[in-house]
């Protein structure tokens, strides 16, 4: 994995408890910018966030953003992993 070094300014990371609750925010945010680009889908973000696909839905709209922007092949991805997933969760 590639490991990149940014500069944040101070009163930006006084926001944050601790620097590795500033660099997971900074990860999310990249991971679902990617996500919203089209770049990656909806279960790689998740994987990559090491969240659960339904989490996915649930960080996005906790962000205010939709996840109707998807291509209707993902959709219809998302609909099959997602049956998958209820499936074998019972």
């Amino acid at each position: 994995m590639l490991t990149i070094a940014i500069d944040i300014p101070d009163d930006i990371a006084e926001n944050f408890d601790t620097l590795e609750d500033l660099r997971l925010t900074l990860y999310e945010d990249f991971i679902i910018e990617q996500r919203q680009n089209g770049k990656i889908n909806f279960g790689k973000a998740a994987e990559l966030i090491e969240i659960s696909y339904t989490e996915i839905f649930d960080l996005l709209g906790g962000q205010g953003l939709s996840f109707i922007n998807s291509t209707p092949q993902e959709l219809e991805q998302s609909y099959h992993h997602f049956n998958y997933v209820m499936g074998h969760a019972r």
